[in-house]
């Protein structure tokens, strides 16, 4: 959070909102949401908000925003979706072929953690948990990162087309060689500094409109 603060220059607002397996779906949701309005309740302006978010946090920033259709005048500005998990049904490809090249996530740890998460109150498949299967219309501008060694390297890619078909405004960047959340190692990793720039410029951009 730091480094992007650092990076973009914006000010970043971190959400400690509620886990599983203590908090299952829909708490965390629900949180966001109430957060979200308590924001703009404040005076937050909509259009001076970028929602962003790694991994489960992606599909929660990804939900938030879907949610937000139904008041278009709240919608942010635009959404970052860093190595975004979105698919709970787990039939993206990737989830195989990357399973031995991803440094960080295994399938196993998504297995579970889905269990946690929604356990057999909701279907894996409903959109409200995997935003993939969502209609995508009307979404903000986004960016998409994700590594090529990411066992979620298809849920980004299904993602980018499913959303431009849509008609969102999408800009992909696949960074080679990098695994599930390599933003943070941005440290000891050019690839990772590359994204923490591209992320501040995608920022930047849409601070100009």
């Amino acid at each position: 959070m730091t480094d992007l603060a650092a990076r973009t220059q914006m000010q970043v607002i971190h959400v400690d909102y509620p886990l599983a397996p203590e908090h299952p779906y829909p708490e965390a949701t629900e949180a966001l949401y109430d957060i979200y309005q308590s924001l703009v309740v404040q005076g937050l302006q909509p259009k001076d908000i970028i929602l962003s978010g790694d991994s489960c946090g992606a599909n929660l920033a990804l939900a938030l925003c879907l949610r937000l259709k139904e008041q278009p005048e709240l919608m942010p500005s635009g959404l970052i979706l860093l190595s975004p998990f979105l698919d709970l049904t787990l039939t993206s490809e990737s989830l195989r072929f990357n399973q031995k090249h991803d440094a960080l996530l295994s399938l196993e740890a998504l297995q579970t953690g889905i269990q946690h998460y929604i356990g057999n109150q909701i279907a894996a498949d409903d959109p409200r948990v995997s935003p993939i299967f969502d209609d995508l219309h009307g979404l903000p501008p986004t960016l998409v990162q994700v590594g090529s060694k990411e066992i979620l390297l298809d849920d980004a890619k299904r993602f980018r087309e499913k959303a431009e078909d849509a008609g969102v405004k999408v800009q992909f960047k696949l960074y080679t060689g990098m695994w599930h959340n390599f933003q943070m190692f941005n440290a000891w990793f050019d690839e990772a500094k590359q994204a923490l720039s591209d992320i501040a410029e995608f920022a930047h951009e849409l601070d100009k409109t």
